[in-house]
Parts: C-alpha cells; sequence; structure tokens
C-alpha cells in the first residue's frame, strides 16, 4: 500500500545489471521477467541467456560460466573487494561497454557502445548522480 495514493503498487519493472533483460529475454517473456524476483531468474531464464550467448558466438562452456554470472540479474556488492562492474558500481562505471566486452570480448566492432561519459557531470556530494532533463 502507498502512503502516497492509498492504492496498492504493482511492480512493473527491475534490474540488478543493466540491459541484461533487453539483450537477453525475448518480448513475449518481458512481463513475466520484470514481475518475477530473481530467486526465479535461475529456473526461468538461465537456459535463453545461454542460447543468445551461443548465438553471439560463444561455445557452450563459456555461454554457460556467463550466464550463471548473469542470472539471477542482481547487482552484487562485496565490500571486501573493491567496488567495480559486477561488485556494486560507481556512477561514471561504463556498465555497457564492460557488458558488451563480457559478451562480445576481443570483437572491437561489438564491444564497445562509444559512450564514454555521462552527458552531465556526477554530483561530488549525495546523491551524486546528475539532475533529470527537464525540458
Amino acid at each position: 500500500m502507498s502512503v502516497l495514493m492509498n492504492k496498492t503498487l504493482q511492480q512493473e519493472d527491475r534490474f540488478g545489471l543493466p540491459a541484461i533483460a533487453t539483450v537477453f529475454i525475448p518480448t513475449t517473456l518481458k512481463d513475466a521477467y520484470n514481475l518475477g524476483s530473481p530467486s526465479g531468474d535461475v529456473a526461468n531464464f538461465k537456459s535463453l541467456i545461454v542460447a543468445k550467448l551461443m548465438a553471439f558466438g560463444q561455445d557452450a562452456a563459456s555461454a554457460n560460466a556467463l550466464a550463471s554470472a548473469l542470472a539471477p540479474d542482481i547487482q552484487p556488492v562485496d565490500l571486501s573487494q573493491p567496488s567495480a562492474f559486477l561488485n556494486g558500481r560507481k556512477p561514471a562505471d561504463d556498465v555497457i561497454t564492460g557488458e558488451l566486452h563480457l559478451i562480445f570480448g576481443s570483437n572491437a566492432a561489438l564491444n564497445d557502445d562509444h559512450v564514454d561519459a555521462n552527458d552531465v557531470p556526477f554530483l561530488a556530494t549525495f546523491p551524486y548522480l546528475a539532475g533529470p532533463h527537464v525540458q
């Protein structure tokens, strides 16, 4: 129940790592994915991730290993390790290029989105993210 609207809220979307659902989950399953819980990701979606990775050229063992890192779709954080992609992340981390490197390896034509920085500088203090674009 929302304290602001006197309405029951419904989950509409979820992600731990950006673009995982966009790349690996078929449109016909996006609602089921978005309404689901990460605890069901391995059983319900890992095989789809493996199949897509193999379609992108990875061998079965590599595809399975990477799919195991991507499902469940969560943002793991180990405070004993440095913050970086796949262990938390900093706002300026280029996670899409990082994900493309995982998927396509050394294929320079496919492993970089060529967006290297935010278009507006991040803040030095909380909330750290740049303000919204307002027209």
